[in-house]
């Protein structure tokens, strides 16, 4: 597991990639094997991932992965959902500080990651373990993420906003404190809380200026008149 106190996160900040890995211990594509097309989304969690496959999945293969300890359910209109205990890509991108956005297989043993990762430096050390895990790791694609806020977060509110999720800042019970966020960023603690606090006054009012705009709209299909 990477150590956050060996990484460097004043070089920059938090960037987007598709990180392709190969790992062979997928229990879900070991049963559907090149059938990998029909999984339509693939959504790593701690310790299990789920698998939403679109298609008609005959009892015999339903079978098979119960025996593998899949949990199999019906959503109708050919879909299928499957919860797996996490491969050990899935395991271990979930226990690290990126977070996994999407996934999705390209054959019975590969498979393309979509990570936001806190900085350029935390991904190189990324590679370098999973490397040593031997997944053959791949940067396919790398971008600086697009802030989704009216405001917008800077790179290092980012930053902070992510390593704080990551890391149980936020949880009821605290897994961290400000003085690990700090010394994971390089920072002092004061600057942290601030860090911390301009992120959340920015996407909590992005959030609840959402929801105004969708009172006008509300009041708008209610009656035609009201320009808002």
């Amino acid at each position: 597991m990477i150590r956050a106190k060996t990484l460097s996160l004043r070089v920059r900040g938090p960037i987007e990639v598709e990180l392709y890995v190969r790992r062979e211990d997928c229990k879900v594509m070991q049963v559907m094997g090149d059938r990998h097309s029909v999984i339509e989304q693939i959504m790593p969690k701690l310790g299990f991932t789920d698998h939403l496959i679109k298609a008609d999945v005959d009892p015999v293969l339903k079978g098979e992965l119960r025996e593998r300890g899949v949990r199999v359910m019906n959503l109708g209109d050919r879909k299928i959902w499957a919860r797996a205990p996490s491969c050990s890509a899935c395991r271990f991108l979930t226990g690290s500080d990126a977070m996994v956005l999407s996934a999705w297989p390209l054959s019975k043993d590969e498979i393309v990651y979509r990570l936001l990762v806190p900085s350029m430096a935390y991904l190189k050390e990324l590679l370098s373990e999973l490397n040593r895990l031997n997944m053959k790791p791949r940067v396919l694609r790398s971008t600086e993420p697009r802030a989704n806020t009216e405001n917008g977060l800077t790179p290092r509110q980012l930053q902070a906003l992510m390593l704080a999720y990551k890391k149980g800042f936020f949880n009821v019970e605290r897994k961290s404190t400000l003085t690990d966020l700090a010394n994971a960023m390089g920072i002092k603690p004061p600057s942290a809380e601030e860090l911390l606090r301009r992120a959340l006054q920015k996407v909590v009012g992005d959030y609840l200026r959402g929801l105004e705009k969708g009172d006008k709209q509300v009041e708008k299909r209610v009656n035609p008149n009201l320009l808002g």
